[in-house]
């Protein structure tokens, strides 16, 4: 059985998947399919699909899709072309772009947030800064 949110998010459906015990190195670029990371990556993802970064994620570098889950963490720059979600236990540092943001109750985000137009808006939002405290 399937899952889709009111997005299209398909949260099952997953072409590609870096595992738990997984570490990966370089760029990626695909153009269409997702891509869930529940282990370690490190630099450029350029994905035409969704992006699931799961809990047990960690990611270093720039991210590039139409739609991102984020539940683990994220440090570097963010451009999602459609929804960016991150549940309740996601960390992210860096920037980040989007036309829809959803941030769950506990997730940490610090950086600066900006608009991407959507549809047929032209002019972008000013950005955003968001600083939330560290829990110990």
């Amino acid at each position: 059985m399937q899952s889709h949110n009111k997005e299209g998010i398909n949260s099952r459906k997953v072409d590609t998947l870096v595992g738990k015990e997984c570490s990966f190195k370089g760029n990626l670029e695909a153009p269409g399919g997702a891509l869930r990371i529940d282990g370690y990556y490190e630099g450029e993802l350029h994905i035409g699909g969704d992006l699931i970064v799961g809990e047990s994620g960690k990611v270093a570098g720039n991210l590039v899709a139409r739609n991102i889950i984020i539940a683990g963490e994220v440090k570097g720059t963010i451009e999602a072309r459609g929804r960016l979600e991150l549940a309740p236990t996601a960390k992210v540092i860096g920037d980040s772009k989007m036309v829809t943001l959803v941030v769950e109750d506990g997730a940490f985000l610090q950086g600066l947030c900006a608009p991407l137009p959507r549809g047929e808006l032209k002019e972008r939002g000013k950005a955003l800064r968001v600083d939330t405290p560290v829990e110990a």
